[in-house]
Order: C-alpha cells, then sequence, then structure tokens
C-alpha cells in the first residue's frame, strides 16, 4: 500500500517595516543598520514605508539597487514625493523571489502627504500571491478616504479572489479605528490569535500598534511577531512586523 502524498507546503516569511528614511531615534541615516534588522528574520518578502533613496544609482548612501544586492533580493520602488538633496522618496518591495508589477498608484489626499499603494504579484516556488503595500496618512478624514480606495475597484475589488492576498504597510490607525475594521471585515490580522500583542511604535517605547499585515482567508499564521533587538530599537522610529504564512491547507 503507498503511502499518501504529503500536502504542499506553500509559505512565506513576509516582513513590513517603516524605515524612517533610515534614520534612526539617536539621528544618524544608517541605511546598513536597517538592512541588520531585516536580515536578522530572514524575511522572503519585505515591504518598506519611508524610505528616502539618493539622486541616482550613483550616489552615496541607499539606493534601489544597493538594497537589492545587499539583502540578495529584487527590489522595486514607487515614489511618492520627491527626497532630500534631490532624492526620492516613497515605498519599496523586496523580494527573494521573482515577482510582478500589477499596479501602483496614488491615494487620495486633503492636503496632506502624498501616500501610494504598491500592488506585485510574486511568483514564489510554490505559489503565487498578491501583496499590497500602503502607507496612510496621519489625518483621520484622509485615512478614511485612502482605506475606502484601498478597499475599492482600482485595488482590493480588482484583486479579487484568484490568488491569496496579503495588504501590509503602515496604517497610521490602531486595532480601535475605524481604518483597522474596515479592512478586517474581509480580511485577517495576523496577530488575531497572539496573547501579547506588543505594539510597533515608538520603537524605543512601542505602545501603539500601527503597523499592521492582513490576509485573505487562504493564509494560515504560522508565526508571527515584533522584531525587537538593539538595532531595531534604534534604526527606526518603527520597529518591523514578521508573519510565516502557509497557504497550503485551506
Amino acid at each position: 500500500m503507498h503511502a499518501p502524498h504529503p500536502e504542499p507546503i506553500h509559505r512565506a516569511r513576509v516582513m513590513t517595516y517603516n524605515v524612517h528614511g533610515f534614520v534612526g531615534t539617536d539621528g544618524a541615516c544608517d541605511p546598513e543598520r536597517v538592512v541588520r534588522v531585516i536580515e536578522h528574520d530572514h524575511p522572503d518578502i519585505v515591504a518598506l514605508q519611508e524610505v528616502e533613496l539618493g539622486p541616482d544609482e550613483a550616489a552615496e548612501g541607499a539606493t534601489a539597487a544597493w538594497l537589492a544586492e545587499r539583502l540578495g533580493m529584487h527590489c522595486h520602488f514607487t515614489l511618492t514625493r520627491p527626497g532630500r538633496k534631490g532624492g526620492r522618496f516613497g515605498n519599496a518591495v523586496l523580494s527573494r523571489h521573482a515577482f510582478e508589477l500589477v499596479a501602483e498608484g496614488s491615494l487620495p489626499r486633503r492636503g496632506g502627504e502624498h501616500r501610494a499603494v504598491q500592488w506585485l504579484k510574486v511568483q514564489s516556488p510554490s505559489g503565487d500571491f498578491h501583496l499590497m503595500n500602503t502607507h496612510l496618512g496621519i489625518r483621520f478624514w484622509e485615512r478614511q478616504a485612502q482605506v475606502r480606495a484601498l478597499l475599492g475597484a482600482e485595488w482590493l475589488v480588482r484583486a479579487g479572489a484568484a490568488l491569496p492576498v496579503v495588504v501590509c504597510g503602515d496604517f497610521n490607525a490602531t486595532p480601535l479605528s475605524p481604518v483597522y475594521r474596515a479592512l478586517s471585515r474581509g480580511l485577517s490580522d495576523v496577530r488575531r490569535g497572539m496573547r501579547r500583542k506588543v505594539g510597533t511604535w515608538p520603537s524605543a517605547r512601542p505602545l501603539l500598534r500601527i503597523d499592521h499585515m492582513f490576509v485573505s482567508s487562504e493564509f494560515r499564521v504560522i508565526s508571527c511577531g515584533v522584531l525587537q533587538n538593539a538595532d531595531s530599537r534604534v534604526a527606526s522610529d518603527h520597529l518591523p512586523l514578521v508573519a510565516e504564512l502557509d497557504w497550503g491547507r485551506v
């Protein structure tokens, strides 16, 4: 009698991290320190917010090419506004796997800072899935408009149910907020089952949970946590949230 074939394991380790322009709580701009934080947890996919890049790929400091080479990952950067000294500022996704850019674009704003969404189709060896990376505004009514757009026809409605989806980033909203509740109606917070839910901001004394990762029903959360070590407490004013996800058994 032949033993049954084991079910395929579809796993990915995903991190979301607001890197604060690579400027730490000590005031030092140190992209290498941020890279060490990322390396510590060996993620497959990293969704970054507040990424400050140099004015060109030959410039000193962080560039998209430098991040990709330093971490051995593919990188896609989405501009939200000009950076300092002629550089660029926005969101970035790093991936060990190949990916296809589905869409990128701005969210509504009401006088606040420009905000964007990145939507990638990650081509993992164990199965494809969608990833959306975003950073919502700091004003209450602006966040309301932005989450409605994110949940609407251009983004999550358009993604449909063809593939599993991860939505992550800095939402500037706690679990008691309307923004969080709106996202939770169709998606699950990866920290939902955790007994102790550590905050992600501010990094020195993380009191607030404003960085989140939501997943569609195909995903099972294997492990999840907020990375706290000597580097992460200083590298940015946010701490990274990391989840290992399995979509092989639903």
